[in-house]
């Protein structure tokens, strides 16, 4: 097996992973730059700008390869800081004790949310760094125990 066979034709509609090394920015229009440079790591877009011949297009494809890898710093960035304002801000999961131990089975509790329910839960869920599962557990849990401790003071 050959390293192109991956490129035969004899899936046509399944996507293909293309090699960076198979990858000729002078031989791809110049609209089609991006897509073909976004989903490969920053080394191997370094690779590809290499390899161009034309000065012009070299610089071309630096400064757009450049673009990509500053657009994905600040996207790691932001998430980092979203990690940071979760910590800060987030409802904390209630601490295990020492009777909920990992090995526990657990049980599994489903709710229904309408779409535009759910849309607030995705976004309060970016907005402190966590997914909407985690949230929604987080709000489950700790609204569980808010409710024992009112319950605890009234009796």
């Amino acid at each position: 097996m050959s390293e192109h066979d991956y490129l035969d034709d004899s899936d046509a509609g399944e996507p293909r992973d293309v090699h960076p090394d198979d990858i000729d920015l002078e031989k791809i229009p110049r609209q089609l730059w991006e897509q073909a440079l976004a989903p490969l790591h920053r080394s191997q877009r370094s690779w590809i700008v290499v390899k161009i011949r034309d000065p012009r297009l070299k610089e071309i494809a630096a400064d757009l390869a450049f673009e990509l890898d500053m657009s994905e710093s600040r996207r790691a960035i932001a998430r980092q800081e979203a990690r940071g304002r979760a910590l800060r801000t987030a409802a904390p999961l209630p601490s295990p004790g020492a009777r909920h131990a990992t090995t526990q089975p657990t049980v599994q509790v489903n709710i229904r949310l309408r779409p535009d329910d759910h849309d607030r839960l995705t976004q309060a869920a970016r907005a402190v760094g966590l997914k909407p599962t985690t949230l929604a557990r987080a709000l489950v849990l700790n609204g569980a125990a808010q409710v024992l401790r009112d319950s605890a003071g009234t009796t």
